[in-house]
């Protein structure tokens, strides 16, 4: 472990100590900035270690209300889920929450609070982190508690905390599991031993009165500037120290490179003045870090961006490899919205494909519906299942004459039972009962012979596995489903917009009449 973090460690045993009799003196005598870690990394690890108690009551939970058996979902993964519990549902005992069961781990979310605790495990253990499941777990947050709103301020868009992550790795403070580089992540032993140290120190911070010098104590000289506003004899310590810090982060976010890059460019974002670092991005081939910079600007809103978003709109294609479809049509949206070069925004509307054709279709809706209903169409019963999904998803949210036409459709058109599926799933959601008997009518006249699977022996145990295009066929419901909360707010926005036939196309006679009339010719 590295000098700062033993520093560290060594600090947050003094929150024992009574309260200084002078915050200015106290300030005044605190190391210099780049004793200690950084406040990003150091509030990261602080909730970490936070984190890991949730990640053994979820562990709890599966043992004693799920009947599962954690070192079975680390050993077998999916194979080890419980027999004969549900894959998901609301937890036994506890109506307030409901669980899911995946691969080797299982997620635990509040009804009510929308809180997200994902955990995997391995060898039996609660130990290990996924950083996607902490971030999405800090996302969840509607009133989080104030160390983790400390870590959320000072993480906004949560993605640069994977840096953090990598940092304290590189420190000691973490340590990947055996024979492996870096994921999954636990937390040292060092420091699991100052747990109970930790958790005081969080007590302390609770208290809003205090928050000075305990930030002051750990490095954290933006948070101590924050609570001296309209203290001059303590701003004149806490602003150039603050200041200091910000200018080290910066100074490595700089130089981050890789797929770190992107995270570095959110966490560059979130400290200001990253106007060069965006248009840099902006410049580069189709990547991760285009299309980061394009959500950094989506979120500023500001439409002096919209010359350079432009430029990055032209050089895509919206049927090019991945991620240039999302970055196409990210571009169009930011575009339509400030009404930037409009009518051949909405032209370009048209020519979606690939990926985009569901996204495309609801812009339409949004901005152009004379170009909708094509795209509808087109998106309902397409090859890749994600337009397909959107697109109901769309449909069954507005649920009018209209929408409910081209479910049915689909239905009409379509006896393939992947292509059909997710406008099936989409009137089912809808709960009218006529969507209902058509959806039935369907089936009966196209049965689905249910795959028998194959059953594999695991241990003791004997599992049946499915294909992957059974699982995707069963999964779609659920898939919809989730694609209408996504959408839910945006939809009811244009729930009364009634999209045209398209204009039908001239018979090929009649361009062979108007040429032949203007060649003197007669049309017959």
């Amino acid at each position: 472990m590295d000098t700062q973090l033993k520093r560290l460690l060594d600090v947050l045993l003094e929150p024992q100590q009574p309260a200084p009799d002078s915050v200015p003196a106290f300030l005044q005598a605190l190391p210099d900035v780049g004793t200690l870690p950084s406040p990003w990394d150091t509030w990261t690890l602080i909730g970490l270690v936070r984190h890991r108690k949730r990640q053994y009551w979820v562990r709890d939970i599966i043992h004693n209300r799920l009947r599962g058996d954690s070192a079975a979902l680390g050993a077998m993964g999916a194979f080890g889920h419980p027999e004969g519990v549900e894959r998901n549902g609301t937890v036994p005992g506890m109506p307030e929450w409901e669980y899911y069961f995946h691969g080797r781990g299982c997620c635990l979310t509040h009804k009510v609070t929308g809180e997200d605790i994902d955990v995997d495990f391995w060898d039996d253990s609660a130990e290990y982190f996924d950083m996607f499941f902490y971030t999405n777990y800090l996302k969840s947050l509607r009133n989080p508690e104030p160390p983790e709103r400390r870590l959320l301020g000072l993480h906004k868009s949560v993605r640069p905390i994977r840096i953090a992550a990598t940092r304290l790795l590189a420190a000691g403070a973490m340590t990947p599991m055996s024979g492996r580089d870096s994921h999954p992540l636990r937390i040292a032993d060092e420091v699991l031993a100052s747990e109970a140290t930790i958790e005081m120190f969080c007590r302390e911070w609770s208290d809003p009165a205090k928050r000075i010098w305990l930030a002051g104590m750990i490095g954290d000289w933006p948070a101590a500037h924050e609570a001296a506003a309209g203290q001059p004899e303590v701003e004149q310590f806490t602003a150039p120290r603050a200041e200091r810090c910000r200018a080290i982060r910066r100074d490595y976010l700089l130089k981050e490179s890789g797929h770190a890059a992107s995270d570095a460019l959110e966490g560059l974002a979130e400290l200001g003045g990253a106007d060069d670092q965006l248009e840099e991005a902006l410049r580069g081939p189709p990547s991760g870090a285009v299309s980061t910079a394009l959500e950094i600007v989506d979120r500023q809103n500001d439409p002096k961006w919209c010359p350079r978003i432009y430029n990055v709109f032209k050089r895509m294609r919206p049927t090019g490899q991945l991620p240039e479809p999302h970055i196409w049509v990210t571009s169009l949206k930011f575009l339509l919205r400030h009404g930037y070069r409009t009518d051949e925004m909405i032209a370009s509307i048209a020519l979606a494909g690939g990926t985009v054709i569901g996204e495309s279709a609801l812009l339409a809706l949004e901005h152009a519906p004379e170009h909708a209903l094509p795209l509808v169409r087109q998106a309902l019963l397409a090859d890749i299942p994600c337009n397909r999904t959107t697109v109901a998803a769309v449909l069954a949210l507005i649920a009018t004459p209209w929408s409910m036409r081209e479910l049915f459709r689909a239905l009409e058109t379509s006896d393939d039972q992947q292509r059909t599926a997710d406008a099936r799933a989409a009137l089912l959601e809808t709960g009218d009962a006529e969507a209902e008997k058509a959806v039935l009518a369907w089936e009966e006249k196209n049965p689905h012979e249910v795959e028998p699977g194959k059953y594999v022996e695991i241990g003791e145990r004997r599992v049946r596995v499915y294909s992957m295009d059974e699982v995707m066929l069963n999964s779609r419901g659920t898939f919809v489903r989730h694609e209408m909360d996504r959408l839910r707010d945006r939809v009811m926005k244009i729930k009364n917009v009634i999209p045209p036939e398209p204009a039908a196309p001239k018979p090929w006679w009649k361009f062979w009449g108007k040429l032949s009339h203007r060649r003197g010719e007669s049309p017959s």
